[in-house]
């Protein structure tokens, strides 16, 4: 089901599968600023991402000694999500532990995905709260789709123009590990002009995996028109950049809580790098607000 927010500048589609952003636009021009094109090229939008981020090796994952099937990114954006909350200009939307869900990830959350409209924007957070007996692990992040034409006109701008920290992964993805087995591997990207990314035709491969991010926001910036689409960034330990493959269409500037596999994991869900721990009864919030 399609849930329609409106304020003065904006208007927002959020589909109650996955609780994503399918439409958001200017309203005096209809111009897109979340990409909704082609299902053929990319069949999703803005999903989030839980109860992790990135690509998971084999698609499995080994906790207290038992296997459970996980994809890229999560479950999250493949299920239907209730709608507890809604007014002319805001929504939010829940997922708790279900059947289904309990053969993929043992235990019991609740996660809510929260919209609001302001006039600069979206307000974006996502929370869980651990309704479980025990502490688990978990990833949260987002993975925003921006619409772009001329890739020549578009580059990702960081806040502090500060130079780039690059986390290592293969062509496949997965983390990459140093001469001694060490994961991750930390490196410069060695960008021309600090804290800013142009554009190329041949696109980010699997990701351009960001940490040690001072900058409080990551943005699209198109040059010829000098407009600045920014996604919030602040606490975050990982920043995604990825572009889909093929003509370029869009652009995807991710916070994670969360890293891909290692490629050489042993599958171990408590071995698994960059995860949360949240203890019972407690909540985590992760703010990936988008301003414009």
């Amino acid at each position: 089901m399609i849930i329609t927010l409106k304020n003065e500048k904006f208007e927002l589609d959020v589909n109650t599968y996955g609780a994503e952003i399918n439409r958001f636009v200017r309203r005096e021009n209809g111009r897109d600023i979340i990409w909704r094109g082609d299902s053929s090229v990319w069949k999703f939008h803005a999903p989030v991402l839980f109860p992790h981020c990135g690509k998971i090796k084999d698609a499995f994952v080994l906790i207290d000694g038992k296997s459970f099937p996980l994809k890229s990114n999560g479950f999250a954006r493949d299920l239907e999500h209730n709608l507890i909350l809604r007014t002319e200009d805001s929504a939010v939307f829940e997922l708790s532990e279900n059947e289904y869900t309990l053969k993929l990830f043992p235990y019991k959350f609740i996660l809510r995905v929260e919209y609001k409209l302001k006039n600069d924007g979206i307000v974006f957070k996502s929370t869980v709260t651990n309704t479980d007996s025990v502490p688990f692990k978990f990833s949260l992040g987002s993975h925003s789709a921006f619409a772009i034409d001329n890739v020549n006109d578009f580059q990702i701008e960081f806040e502090k123009k500060e130079p780039l920290v690059q986390v290592a992964c293969y062509d496949n993805g997965f983390l990459a590990s140093g001469s001694k087995g060490e994961c991750p591997v930390k490196k410069l990207y060695a960008e021309k002009n600090p804290g800013i990314i142009p554009f190329t035709a041949s696109g980010f491969g699997n990701g351009h995996l960001f940490t040690d991010v001072k900058s409080e926001w990551a943005g699209l910036r198109n040059i010829r028109t000098g407009e600045l689409i920014r996604v919030n960034t602040k606490g975050y330990p990982y920043v995604m950049i990825w572009q889909n493959a093929g003509s370029p269409e869009f652009v995807c500037i991710e916070p994670w809580f969360g890293l891909p596999d290692a490629d050489n994991t042993d599958h171990q869900w408590e071995h698994k790098l960059g995860l949360e721990i949240l203890d019972p009864q407690k909540t985590f919030t992760a703010d990936q607000s988008i301003s414009v």
